[in-house]
């Protein structure tokens, strides 16, 4: 599943001639809580080095106005009893090999939409492991890491989502008056004057409450794929 993850790519600035890359892989990129579900999910965290160790470490966070502009990933207080949580947070992966990160939904599903974020984040190996470096004043000049991020959703209790999309010309404006989020997926439109001449539209998760407006290439009809948690709807739009 690895063309399913969105992979964020870190550069570390230092000053070595060598490029060190880290060999992570989890398979799930979203993960979805519902009442028909247990409050568990597992991620399958993988070394894919065959040669080296693989630290990990594991952070999740409260997204806050998920989908606007005052989107903000909030930690969770460690003295407070827990909503959400992801465990272990630290791994020491042998190579080729894997493990399991356990997600948990600690508090009862409510009328309202809960989003969290996951990080999964490769680190240096503890510095007591570590190997000593020789003195010459040779140190990395890049380092390389690619760390996931997976998105957990716990749906409100009887979930709807209502989308409401108008234009105008060549600006469409999204909104989400329901209690759940929808996905906007394999937009296109094509020009009105040269059929084989498409364009394919930005994808948008709208959440509960959200507003987004796009701007078209053509004022012309277009098309999107509407997925929800009951499923996928293609629409046409004039």
């Amino acid at each position: 599943m690895k063309s399913s993850i969105l992979a964020t790519l870190l550069f570390l600035t230092s000053w070595q001639c060598e490029i060190a890359t880290a060999s992570l892989l989890v398979d799930k990129a979203i993960v979805i809580f519902d009442a028909q579900t247990a409050n568990k999910h597992d991620i399958t965290v993988i070394n894919d080095d065959p040669d080296a160790k693989l630290y990990v470490k594991v952070d999740a966070f409260e997204v806050q106005s998920p989908g606007t502009v005052d989107e903000t990933l909030v930690p969770f207080d460690r003295t407070l009893v827990p909503e959400f949580i992801a465990t272990p947070n630290k791994l020491v992966i042998q190579p080729g090999s894997k493990s399991l990160v356990r997600l948990m939904n600690l508090i009862p599903i409510n009328d309202e939409e809960r989003i969290y974020r996951i990080n999964f984040l490769p680190i240096a190996r503890p510095i007591e492991l570590a190997t000593p470096q020789p003195d010459d004043g040779v140190r990395p000049v890049l380092d390389i890491i690619i760390a996931y991020q997976v998105l957990a959703i716990v749906l409100p209790r009887n979930p709807v989502s209502i989308p409401r999309i108008v234009r105008h010309k060549t600006l469409v404006t999204v909104s989400n008056t329901g209690n759940a989020n929808f996905l906007l997926t394999r937009g296109r439109q094509c020009n009105p004057t040269n059929a084989t001449e498409c364009a394919e539209l930005p994808h948008k998760r709208i959440y509960p409450g959200n507003t987004w407006e796009l701007n078209l290439p053509y004022d012309a009809p277009f098309s999107y794929d509407i997925q929800t948690h009951a499923g996928n709807s293609p629409s046409f739009f004039q």
